[in-house]
């Protein structure tokens, strides 16, 4: 699976808008299959949030070139597969049919698909349970 990372940290909203237009743009002439727009959660911003995620994924959810082009915008903080390893400092523009991917190695698909799988989740929840119990004996 083909990545590339756009990082706007330190720059303004305009600059981050124009970096992310023409960053966008490349990617989907070379058929990349995930953009991570790392954008920050907004910890440094004057405002106390990040104006720069919100611009940026307003932009983008508007963004014909990327409905035309098969893409989809999916939020770090997603429970998508392709999004498990991110989070609200991130946004993802994911190729069509790519949103159910795991990032990573073969490895490390293989292992995410067995954790957040529905088997993976009710073992994790039985182990839970288990575990609760002998706290509770002590």
């Amino acid at each position: 699976m083909k990545i590339e990372k756009i990082d706007l940290h330190g720059i303004s909203v305009e600059e981050a808008l124009k970096k992310v237009e023409a960053n966008i743009k490349w990617c989907i002439e070379n058929n990349v299959d995930v953009i991570d727009i790392n954008h920050g959660k907004g910890h440094h911003s004057s405002q106390n949030f990040s104006v720069i995620k919100k611009e940026v994924r307003h932009r983008l959810k508007n963004d014909r070139s990327l409905q035309e082009a098969d893409y989809k915008v999916v939020f770090g903080e997603s429970e998508l597969p392709v999004a498990l390893t991110y989070d609200q400092g991130h946004t993802l523009v994911v190729a069509k049919g790519k949103v159910n991917n795991y990032i990573g190695g073969a490895k490390e698909q293989q292992k995410n698909h067995i954790i957040y799988s529905k088997e993976g989740k009710r073992i994790r929840k039985e182990q839970k349970a288990r575990n609760a119990d002998k706290r509770k004996r002590k």
